[in-house]
């Protein structure tokens, strides 16, 4: 599959909610960036209509964003491509990914300082 993503896309377990046309289905967010998101779920197949995606941030935030499917996964789920967030919304995605972002770079920092001290 060709990469085709422009942001860093940060690994994560957010449950999720989406609506369709069809009605509101709930899966998990396993991967975001502030371009879209990889969301597991069991679906036969995805919606071809923009979707409407609602996720609750650890501190309670509620973030909602409209995007299409890019593509499809049988039995996984669907990459999701965010066409539009409210500026709130896009400014607390932006802010909470940045955090995961230095979160897990610190992590990593601090585990290769262990190796090196270790040896």
């Amino acid at each position: 599959m060709e990469e085709r993503r422009e942001s860093e896309r940060i690994d994560l377990r957010l449950l999720a909610q989406w609506e369709t046309v069809f009605g509101v289905h709930e899966g998990t967010i396993v991967n975001c960036s502030v371009g879209g998101c990889f969301v597991q779920a069991q679906v036969e197949e995805p919606s071809t209509e923009p979707i409407k995606l609602s996720m609750q941030l650890p501190n309670g935030t509620d973030i909602h964003l409209w995007g299409n499917v890019v593509y499809y996964l049988p039995t996984l789920g669907f990459g999701v491509q965010f066409i539009s967030a409210s500026d709130e919304g896009q400014v607390m995605l932006i802010k909470w990914l940045d955090y995961l972002h230095t979160v897990h770079s610190s992590s990593h920092l601090q585990s290769a300082d262990t190796k090196s001290a270790s040896t």
